[in-house]
Formats: C-alpha cells, structure tokens, sequence
C-alpha cells in the first residue's frame, strides 16, 4: 500500500501520519506493506520574477507577442502574452522590462528556457540581450546570456530560442548617458563615440556608441541614452575613458559629462568632463580619462501644469519659491501662500485661512523670492530705492524688516527682480536687471537675530560673482533677469529673458551655474561656469516664442512623491503669457533631474 501526501510536511508529522494509519489498518484486520511517499501539490502557485533586456541596437525591440518556456527539475511551464504593467511599450529597444509570474507549482532548478514572439503586428523582429528568472519564494536566480535575434530576417530567421543558465551569476545592465555641451558653435560631433569604464571588479568596453532613440546623436545640447548588458557586475566605477575617432565632418567634441547607473543595484557614478574633444581645441585632445566627480544639473522636461491657465492670481506674476510644506508666489504686488495639497489649477482670488490660504497686499513691485530658515525674503523695486523685506512664513501679513540694497561702492541698485538662497550656507545672491562683466551678481549673508529684531541691516555684503562660459574664457551676458534658486549641490539656476528684447529672445530661458567655494571677501569676484542651459537643448527646453510670453520665477523642490497634484519633477519655472486682455495666461513648467 502506498500513500501520497504533500511534499512539505515536517518529519514529525510524516511520523505521525504513519503510526495514525498503521494502528488503523491493524484495528480491521488488514494486512499490509505501508510506505509513505511525497507527492507534489499541483495548487501550490509559485510566483517568478522574469526580467528581459531588449538591446540598444537599430530596430531591436519588438510589437509581437512574447512568451517564454521554463523547463525545470519538477516540471515545465509556458507564460504567453508577456506584458510589462509599468511601461506603456514594452520590449522596445534598450528597454528593460520586468514583470511578474506564477506557475502552479515550484519548478524547481530551472535548466533551460525557451523564448520568442508570434512576429505579429509589424516591427516583430527582436534582439534579446539576456533574461533573469527569480523564484520569488526561495530568492534563486537563474541567468540567461541570449544576445541574439529572433527574427524572420536576421541571424538563422528563427523566432526563437532556447538557453542553459549561463555560469555568470549576476549579469548586469548598465544605462549610460552622455550629455553634449553648447559651449559655442559645433560643440557636437559626427565622430564615432568610445567609451571604456572601469569598476573594482573589472571593466567593460562601447565602441561606436549609438543612441537608438535619436537618429542624429552628440549634437550641441544633445542627452543620449544606451543601455549596455555586462556579463558581470564590475563594482565601483572609479573612472572613465571617453573618446571619438575623429572621423566625419565636424568632428571636434565639446562633453559636458557622462553618467553611468547600475539598473539592478541603482546606484550612479558621474563623470564630469567640461572639456572639448577635438584636435584644434582646448590641449587637443581626442580622448580623456576621467575620474568619478559631483553630480551634473541635466534635467528632461516633463511638461506644464497649470497649461495656459488664468486661475485669479496669475496676472502680473513675479516669483516662486517653497518651504517643506508649501508653495509662495508673487504676483502683482500680493504675495500668496498655497499648501503644496493644493490643485494650482483651481480658481482662487482672495484668501481662505478654511483651506490654508493667504494672500497678504504689499505693494510695488515684488520679484521672484525664497525661503530661509523659517523666514520668506521679498525683492522689492518702488520707485525709489530698491529693498528686501523679511517675512515670517508662519505669518505673510506682517514684514518683519527691510534692508536697503547697497552696492560695495554705496550706491544703490538700480532695480532688484530677483534673489536666491543657497540652503547649504545661507548666502543670499541677488543682482541689477542685468549681468554683464562690469555687473556682478552680488552675495550677502543673513543676520537672523537682526530680522527678529526688526533692523535694517540683516544683509551683510559678502562676495561677489560673475558668470563665464564652458571653456572659462567669456563672460555669459544676463539680460532681463526674472528669476533664480539653489539646487542641494551648489548649483545656482537663473532665468532671464523678456519678449521686447532682442538679447533675452536668444538668450533667455534657464542657465545653471556652478558656484564655487566662496570666503568673505566683498571686493573680490568669483567666477562661475555654465553647466547646463535650456534655451537650446531638446531635454531641457524653456520656450518662450510667442509675442507677449516671458520667463517669471524659478524653484527647486522634488515633488515625485506626488504631494503636489499633477505636478512632478524638481525644478518648476513660471512663464507667462502677457497677450491679450484679463490675467494673464500662467504656465508652469517642470522639469526632472537627469
């Protein structure tokens, strides 16, 4: 007689069981030869993890169906119609697509698995770079190397194929992206692009580096993307080469940097470069090592929100600025306090302490603002000399002191549109309407306890500087400022721009610099480099084409845990649209950080 129970059950419980049958079958008299045997339960689902890298080559995604059989020591199981629920297009060239399984029961030690499409609805032909399958319950990964096509019309025009676990244990998919500079005419280049890295654990080699998003890649502003399958993890990227051939026409090169992440592990490396690659410029170099460094202001622009929109406090509007737990605009003299809850899109024209906001009238011009420490600091140009008042954030309506803006000669600015506020130091930035070599950015820092105690000379002059290009060797001209604030890293980002001036129109937009280490010293001027700029780039972009439309203020603030509705990224810019009559027209821009 034999019996079957489940394959999981304890010792003691098999013990158990046996006795328990054993005294049964002697109670009626029935002879018997008992053995005990594990049977395995087919209801027992185990779920998988399958993980599928398409590769980065010319046409290598798919719009076909896709399926895999896992073949394993307990028995075989086909998933069809795989479907990645966070990628809207999945299978498409460099994506890497995860997604979750189940079988009816543990396969066991996976030892072959078949992949391949059903060559339907057009564009089926597939380049798979590798697949991982994690048993979700145990934590076993098996790895497959595939690097192969599944097409009717490459390699052997089959559709698919089968692979053993590869004896590499951990590959590794790496996204690099590379960011061309604008530094001046032909910053971009039609040379082939090289790029070797070097971990704590080995290296990995690109050659002809080809972006398969963009049909024209390394172009002045340009943001190119690969993705590159490792057959292993190598570690700690302490440093880079990077370099081109020299071919084609206009082959000279000028590289902001590069960025290199790990997509199983998250972690990022940057490599910033500043340099240009190319054999008439700079030392004449066509290739450099580079060691891993700061991280670089690149950001994607992900869209506006509000989008053209006259909400009742859009008309006249100046700045934008927030605390942990709310936004503050500007506009038309009001300064507003609006809840980072609270939709932006929705009409609101007076204040309403029931939904926590406030709107306090101050009067004359006010620009583009920023929080501090507890304490909101207001730009303010009147018609007679220019200011900054302090508020308390917990209370907008009272202004708490006023500093006169003096120059380090004692004179006076002429006029004040903006200010920004490093978090890292507390030094305050601020300048005329505009900055040219002769007209710095002026720095000051912040008395506090003079605040509170209502005096007129909480800024204290502290630095001065002006801003040169890429290469260090010219000054950047700043017309028309409108706006400005601090990432976390020291980088300072200006908008400027206004549609009547033709200077501001080429020029205008969002520009990040890099503020180097300032010590006390009024009368001296740092200089600081463009790292990033939007007024060309195609992944950070700040239009203002139409008659009537501006730049307006600028913030920082990583919004991606969605407490703010319909508005994401970390850095918000304010443009308006002046044409036409009512209010004027608000679009809010946003951006990600790369």
């Amino acid at each position: 007689m034999k019996v079957y129970v489940r394959k999981n059950l304890s010792t003691s419980l098999l013990t158990y069981i046996r006795n328990a049958l054993v005294i049964l079958l002697k109670e009626n008299g029935i002879a018997y030869m008992l053995t005990i045997k594990t049977k395995r339960n087919n209801y027992m689902a185990t779920s998988y993890r399958i993980r599928i890298v398409t590769g980065s080559m010319k046409d290598a995604g798919t719009d076909a169906h896709v399926y895999l059989t896992a073949e394993g020591t307990n028995g075989t199981w086909t998933w069809n119609n795989l479907n990645d629920p966070n990628d809207k297009d999945d299978f498409e060239k460099g994506d890497v697509n995860t997604i979750t399984v189940s079988a009816n029961y543990d396969l066991g030690d996976i030892k072959r698995i078949t992949i391949g499409h059903d060559n339907k609805n057009g564009h089926a032909g597939w380049f798979v770079s590798s697949v991982q399958i994690t048993n979700l319950a145990t934590s076993k990964m098996w790895t497959f190397l595939t690097n192969r096509w599944l097409a009717k019309d490459e390699a052997d025009r089959k559709l698919y194929a089968s692979f053993t676990p590869s004896s590499v244990t951990q590959v590794t998919d790496y996204r690099i992206t590379i960011f061309t500079g604008e530094a001046a005419d032909g910053a971009g280049t039609d040379a082939r692009v090289y790029l070797k890295a070097f971990g704590s654990n080995g290296s990995f080699s690109l050659t002809n580096i080809n972006d398969p998003d963009d049909s024209d890649d390394f172009e002045a502003g340009d943001v190119n993307r690969v993705t590159y399958t490792c057959g292993c993890d190598i570690g700690d990227i302490s440093r880079i080469t990077i370099g081109h051939d020299n071919s084609g026409k206009g082959a000279a090169w000028f590289v902001d940097g590069v960025k290199i992440q790990n997509l199983r592990t998250g972690k990022v490396w940057c490599f910033p470069v500043y340099r240009w690659l190319s054999k008439d410029k700079d030392d004449k170099q066509i290739e450099r090592t580079v060691s891993v460094g700061k991280d670089m202001p690149h950001y994607d622009y992900l869209g506006q929100y509000p989008k053209d929109r006259e909400n009742g406090w859009s008309e006249e509007m100046n700045g934008v600025c927030h605390d942990d737990s709310n936004w503050y605009f500007t506009q038309n003299g009001n300064i507003w306090k609006f809840p980072v809850s609270h939709d932006l899109n929705r009409s609101c024209s007076s204040e309403d302490p029931s939904r926590s906001i406030y709107k306090h009238h101050y009067g004359y011009h006010l620009g583009d603002i920023d929080c501090y420490n507890g304490y909101l600091f207001v730009p303010v140009t009147d018609n007679g000399k220019p200011y900054i008042v302090a508020f308390a954030t917990s209370d907008i309506h009272k202004p708490l002191a006023v500093n006169e803006m003096k120059l380090p000669n004692g004179s006076y600015f002429s006029d004040i549109g903006w200010l920004a506020i490093n978090p890292n130091n507390g030094l305050l930035f601020t300048s005329n309407g505009y900055i040219q070599s002769d007209k710095p950015m002026y720095v000051y820092s912040i008395d506090l306890a003079a605040i509170r105690a209502g005096r007129g000379d909480f800024l204290k002059i502290y630095a001065q500087v002006n801003l040169i290009d890429e290469e260090g060797d010219e000054y950047v001209k700043r017309e028309c400022m409108q706006g400005g604030c601090f990432d976390n890293n020291n980088n300072l980002h200006l908008c400027n721009g206004y549609y009547k001036n033709e200077h501001s129109n080429r020029k205008g937009g969002i520009t990040v610099f890099e503020i180097p280490t300032l010590t006390y010293n009024p009368n001296k001027v740092v200089y600081a480099k463009v790292r990033a700029r939007s007024n060309q780039s195609h992944a950070f972009r700040f239009q203002f084409n139409t008659y009537g439309e501006e730049p307006e203020g600028i913030t920082y603030w990583d919004l991606d845990n969605g407490r703010a509705p319909n508005i994401r990224g970390q850095l918000h810019a304010i443009m308006l649209d002046n044409a036409g009559r009512g209010d004027d027209d608000l679009y809010f821009k946003h951006y990600r950080k790369i």
